[in-house]
């Protein structure tokens, strides 16, 4: 069966059965030069006060960011000198013109930096360690952290190793010992300080923009997945179950190798509105099914073969995990609220 007419077949089926498509929804001042690399280098029409502004107060937004493939601001300033992100205080100066700001709330900012029970120096990369909530913040700048998934990281997916080993991240080549703070000054517009995929640290118009990173989080819980069954959650899909996926060219219904669920905190997914009259909400950098980003997706942009984005706008997600499934087939696809999306998983890891 050809790729256009099982397409017409499952988009029929949709209008018939009525669906909605809709996903639940779920110290020192920035511009004090804490982290900078000096000189303005751009605009000097935005500055950071002294101290955090009260929350709703008025601002004045700084330019729109012109930077590609980077999800919207997070931050625009930022106070304080932990070197953990979500130890400062920040603030977001919104298009309506007021602050938004954030202090920190997680439990672990009542943890030093760096605990006595972390090695002197920075571990060896892939050596053993055995406390798990273990992470080490040196003044090198460099990052260790005790973690059970293979090479220190849940994304897309954690592939579990026993013992646990050490990952590390050091300060890429550029860049600062200490985070940047949002909104002091810089001098190599594009350069990304960011810590992890989580938040984006980059060089703009002369100051650094704190942004949304582009982790491959995946999806809600209740997107809806095309299946010869009709559509069903994400979250209620299990290795094996039948979903359409594009394979040799058609579309055709395949086994799923493999289903993921990632626990997120203080998350944000792209709200997608497609000409359809469908909603996506998936995290920024979850692939399109042509190897783009949903980060990336703005109005007018073209999801897949049949659908055009009408709006796309970062919001908060509610939902404690994420969801994504990798399809049995050469292309790893699969289709979202009627639309062709990519997995995370596709290239991930070879399914056990």
């Amino acid at each position: 069966m050809s790729r256009g007419h099982v397409r017409a077949v499952v988009l029929l089926a949709l209008v018939v059965a009525g669906c909605s498509g809709k996903t639940s929804t779920g110290g020192t001042a920035g511009s004090s030069g804490n982290g900078g690399t000096g000189g303005s280098g751009g605009s000097s029409a935005f500055s950071c006060p002294a101290s955090p502004p009260g929350d709703g107060s008025p601002c004045t937004p700084p330019p729109a960011s012109t930077s590609p493939g980077i999800s919207a601001d997070s931050a625009h300033c930022s106070w304080g000198s932990d070197p953990r992100a979500a130890c400062r205080t920040t603030a977001l100066c919104t298009d309506k013109k007021i602050w938004s700001v954030t202090k920190p709330t997680s439990p672990g900012c009542s943890t030093p930096p760096l605990p006595s029970a972390c090695p002197a120096a920075p571990a060896t990369v892939g050596s053993t360690c055995s406390d798990k909530t273990l992470s080490c913040w040196y003044a090198s700048g460099t990052n260790c952290w005790c973690s059970d998934c293979k090479g220190g990281t849940e994304y897309p997916i954690c592939q579990t190793i026993d013992p646990p080993q050490w990952a590390c991240h050091a300060p890429p080549s550029g860049c600062p010992t200490k985070l940047p703070q949002a909104g002091s000054a810089c001098s190599t517009p594009g350069l990304d300080c960011g810590p992890d995929c989580n938040l984006s640290v980059v060089c703009e118009s002369g100051r650094w923009v704190w942004k949304q990173g582009n982790c491959p989080i995946c999806a809600s819980p209740d997107t809806p997945i095309e299946t010869p069954s009709g559509e069903r959650p994400i979250a209620s899909l299990r290795a094996g179950d039948l979903v359409y996926s594009v394979d040799h060219d058609a579309i055709v219904a395949v086994p799923l190798a493999r289903v993921a669920s990632t626990p997120v905190f203080h998350h944000f997914v792209m709200r997608v509105v497609l000409d359809s009259g469908r909603i996506l909400e998936i995290s920024p950098g979850h692939p399109t099914a042509d190897g783009r980003s949903f980060g990336r997706l703005q109005k007018g942009s073209r999801l897949d073969a049949d659908h055009h984005v009408v709006s796309a706008e970062l919001v908060p997600y509610h939902h404690a995990r994420t969801w994504d499934i990798l399809p049995g087939s050469d292309t790893g696809t699969y289709f979202a609220a009627g639309a062709e999306v990519g997995s995370t998983l596709f290239h991930a890891a070879p399914t056990p």
